[in-house]
Formats: C-alpha cells, sequence, structure tokens
C-alpha cells in the first residue's frame, strides 16, 4: 500500500472544505459502533495532548460504516457539518488507507 502521507487537515481540503472550517479542525477520534471504548479518556488526552484554546466536541455517527465519533473543533459548528466532516474522514480511511 502506497499512501502519501498528508494531514487529515490536507484530506478535508481535498474534499472541498472551506479554508476556516479546516483550521478549525483540531482532531477526532473514531470507532466502530460496536465497540465498547474503554480508554476514551486516553484517546482525548493523545487528540488534545500540547493544545491550548478552545475546545468544542462534537458527537457524531457515520451509518455507512457503522462508526461513532467524535471530532474536535475551536469554535461551535453546525451537527450536520461536523457529521459531513466525520462521513469525508470515514470515506477517506475506508476508501484510500483501508483499502
Amino acid at each position: 500500500m502506497n499512501i502519501k502521507n498528508i494531514t487529515w487537515k490536507e484530506v478535508l481540503i481535498n474534499k472541498g472544505y472551506n479554508e476556516s472550517l479546516v483550521r478549525s479542525f483540531i482532531g477526532f477520534i473514531s470507532w466502530d459502533e460496536s465497540e465498547i471504548f474503554s480508554k476514551l479518556g486516553q484517546e482525548i488526552n493523545d487528540v488534545l495532548g500540547g493544545y491550548e484554546g478552545k475546545i468544542v466536541a462534537k458527537d457524531t455517527v457515520c451509518a455507512k460504516y457503522k462508526s461513532k465519533g467524535i471530532l474536535f473543533f475551536d469554535k461551535d459548528i453546525s451537527q450536520d457539518i461536523a457529521d459531513n466532516v466525520f462521513k469525508a474522514i470515514q470515506d477517506y480511511e475506508h476508501n484510500e488507507v483501508y483499502k
């Protein structure tokens, strides 16, 4: 598998998201909806480690891939946008990373 190392922000820009939204994106956590996430606190610490500033967390699901997630931004966004961003991330993972 020869996947170019790009950031999630670059993935979102390539998917057509505007720069303002992409700049506000901090990171995310995702898991299969059938999993019980026993170390969620540790995962949140890993994603946010070293980040200083306002954090808005958005719970989201992607029915297409049966996954759940938490997205972190530095400003509030609508739930619809959060759901669409999560779907774009899941599409990239399943179509580019896991194929």
